[in-house]
């Protein structure tokens, strides 16, 4: 039953906690009865004098005692003289202190506001305020006005007040009326509101269902759905039929505003193999732009030092390693073209070829960057390799572009990287936002080596950059197919290669480092999962629960990643009077637990454990520990490896808890034991693929718990999804044909 909410109303005597990015206030409240409580909720903005009506309940807080929690509220600015001047003492207002503001109130009395906002050059009569001052003064009254206009709208309507400071870096002072104008620009990149959300919005403040703002709106929302799920552009007649349905609309008029979208530039037509598509604009340019300097780095011209395969020779010598001869093409490779593709499955000799390949360019005199998409890739990398290697975003040192909506990156053409060669390990995962901006960053006379495993998922983003070059025949590659002895002893990999090849793994083997625990029931899979990852694991294997990963095909059903992960909670992370809590909706997050950042996130402050860095910026995948709960300030701490990460009240919906995750979240990462569930979970997700990419996650140890029958099932379904992309047509320069 849902509890009655109470009114009460006063004025602000002191803020406590204030979070201008979120809009959480922790604020002391005069009632008009004269007794004060400690408001806490979301408040954008709000500053001491501000009288405000409140609704809400009377909570009492373990830590900070009794606190009336704030669901929803008004507000008007001070009117008395005390009120204003308490207001702008405050230093709500730039530029303004406890001794301008009582000069202005002196000067200007119960009208202090009015100039402030109207005629800020009358404060120049104010000794100490020159006229830049004053106009200063007055532009940051009028910037937070705006902003306490932009989270009141997005608080009355109940959505995320995260959007508010990304809508004011783009659109200024103009944004309040730029939402109530057309609110569907909330479903733009930059904001990844859901359509149906903006929508429920738009429909209250009376726009129509066939209004031009709401079907543009529905046509660029299914290009961006689309593309966040692979595709980099769409048919012209999918993208109709889809936004009708979304739409409940005609065709014919979203074709109208179709035609719209394209004059406007946001939209680009084309032609791929005799079928009409259409593009985002950023996705036509990025797809061009890929595929001129690949062919601009295919055509280098360079000349290799003399006796590359001596030198080869004398590595093997040195490391006593003998080198198979798929190995020595792919080094003899990588000196004489200005890109090279290195793909093969665990065990045919990836790591030895980039530790000798790398030891070669070095000695050679050639300065050499090493990058990986993720931060457990990267961190692999460089334990394998003994120098750094960073996530492709810390290379490219990224920023958000708030003008576009998108990632931006400090290296570009204007300010490349310094280097010879890159490496990039892990290139399946590279989208072609990621590849474009690699590309971008470097100079003319550098050449990119990408070593990746063509047979795993391909990457969340749009195209499928890795597996597309390797379709291009001029791209020169090489395929390492020859499993080392070393590695022969090991079941993951052998069975990783039978998965592959479509043959069934050998699960009755239950020896080395690669077991199946049968289970016939959902329930007794989840419970299965349960017991290795507490019990059987740590005592036969000596591997503690924080060093097993559970990876899920599906978030869905019993045995997927959102059960998983309550169940695990339970037992690995129970409540405690030592351990403080967050409650967003039906998820506990508590302190201890494993979680998993799911959105980039640019201006996420961080810190260095071991050093004074600080940056911001934590990436979709990023994986770590809550340390730290405050609710009385409404922020959260999450350690990152190296680093520690401060949220607020409104940003802990980018995390969820990540004792099971995806296999999809998995990509790029290795850990010490997997445990795969698998009893059941849609049919497009039982794939080889992504058995395959799950297996190959399991450094020492892997285990799948659940039905030999769903392994089957997996293995026999060779089926990739199709994306549409026309990368790979385009260095070939066949785009056009039939």
């Amino acid at each position: 039953m849902r509890k009655e909410l109470t009114e009460i109303n006063g004025r602000i005597d002191s803020v406590i906690y204030r979070s201008d990015e979120s809009g959480y206030v922790v604020a002391r409240l005069l009632m008009e009865d004269g007794d004060d409580i400690v408001v806490v909720g979301v408040m954008p903005f709000l500053g001491a004098g501000e009288e405000i009506i409140a609704m809400g309940e009377y909570v009492t807080h373990p830590k900070h005692g009794p606190q009336f929690s704030v669901v929803s509220y008004s507000r008007r600015m001070p009117t008395t003289v005390g009120g204003i001047y308490e207001y702008l003492a405050s230093g709500t207002i730039k530029g303004i202190g406890a001794k301008t503001a009582k000069a202005i109130i002196t000067a200007f009395g119960d009208e202090a506001l009015e100039v402030i906002a109207n005629e800020p050059q009358r404060l120049t009569q104010i000794k100490g305020i020159s006229l830049s001052k004053a106009v200063g003064i007055g532009e940051s009254f009028v910037r937070l006005n705006s902003m306490k206009m932009i989270m009141d709208f997005l608080s009355h309507y109940k959505l995320p007040g995260y959007v508010s400071a990304t809508l004011f870096k783009t659109y200024g002072t103009a944004a309040p009326e730029l939402l109530k104008r057309n609110p569907y620009v909330l479903c733009e990149r930059g904001y990844d509101l859901d359509f149906d959300e903006v929508d429920r919005v738009a429909m209250d403040m009376g726009f129509s269902k066939d209004c031009p703002e709401r079907l543009e709106a529905g046509l660029l929302y299914e290009l961006a759905f689309n593309a966040e799920n692979g595709h980099a552009f769409i048919p012209e007649e999918k993208l109709l039929e889809a936004t009708a349905t979304l739409c409940e609309s005609d065709e014919e008029s979203l074709f109208e505003c179709l035609e719209s979208l394209i004059e406007k530039g946001r939209v680009v037509p084309d032609n791929v193999r005799g079928r009409d598509v259409c593009y985002l604009e950023h996705l036509y340019k990025c797809e061009n732009f890929i595929s001129d300097e690949i062919k601009r780095l295919r055509d280098m011209k360079l000349v290799p030092p003399p006796n590359i395969d001596g030198l080869i020779s004398k590595n093997e010598k040195l490391y006593n390693i003998e080198y198979g001869e798929g190995q020595r093409e792919a080094m003899r490779m990588c000196f004489e073209k200005g890109i090279a593709l290195i793909t093969g499955g665990p065990g045919t000799g990836k790591t030895t070829t980039l530790l000798c390949l790398l030891e070669l360019m070095e000695a050679n005199g050639l300065e050499v960057l090493l990058a990986a998409p993720t931060g457990r890739a990267a961190k692999r990398m460089s334990e394998i390799c003994g120098r750094e290697a960073k996530t492709l975003h810390r290379l490219l040192e990224a920023l958000f572009d708030s003008a576009q909506g998108t990632t931006g990156f400090r290296r570009d053409r204007s300010n490349p990287l310094k280097a010879d060669v890159i490496i990039i390990d892990e290139a399946s995962m590279l989208d072609l936002l990621l590849a474009s901006a690699l590309l971008d960053a470097m100079k003319p006379h550098t050449r990119l080596i990408l070593i990746g495993d063509a047979d795993q998922l391909p990457p969340m983003g749009p195209g499928s950059f890795f597996s597309e070059l390797l379709a291009c025949p001029d791209i020169p590659q090489t395929r390492l197919t020859e499993i080392f002895r070393q590695a022969q002893g090991s079941d993951i990999v052998v069975n990783s290669h039978m998965i592959n090849r479509g043959e069934m793994p050998a699960l009755r083997k239950n020896d080395v480092d690669f077991y199946f625990a049968n289970a016939r029931t959902a329930e007794k899979t989840a419970s299965s999962v349960l017991a290795l990852i507490t019990e059987r694991i740590p005592l036969k294997f000596g591997i503690q629960p924080e060093d097993v990963q559970v990876i899920c095909p599906s978030r869905q059903l019993d045995c997927g990643t959102t059960s998983l992960n309550t169940l695990l909670q339970r037992y690995l992370n129970p409540p405690s009077p030592q351990k403080a809590e967050v409650k967003m909706g039906n998820v506990v997050f508590r302190q201890g637990d494993r979680v998993m950042q799911i959105k980039n996130n640019y201006d996420l402050m961080w810190r260095r454990l071991d050093s004074p860095e600080v940056g911001t910026g934590v990436f979709n995948g990023d994986t770590g520990n809550i340390v730290f709960i405050d609710n009385a300030a409404g922020t959260l701490v999450v350690r990152y490896d190296d680093k520690e990460a401060d949220y607020t009240i409104d940003e802990i919906n980018q995390l969820e808890h990540a004792y099971a995750i995806t296999v999809h979240k998995s990509q790029g990462s290795e850990y010490p034991a997997v445990i795969i569930p698998l009893f059941a979970a849609p049919s497009r997700l039982l794939t080889r693929s992504m058995l395959y990419t799950a297996v190959t996650r399991a450094k020492k140890l892997l285990v799948i718990a659940g039905r030999e029958e769903i392994v089957r099932q997996m293995v026999d379904t060779n089926k990739k999804n199709k994306r549409f992309s026309a990368l790979k047509y385009r260095i070939m320069g066949n785009v056009n044909d039939i």
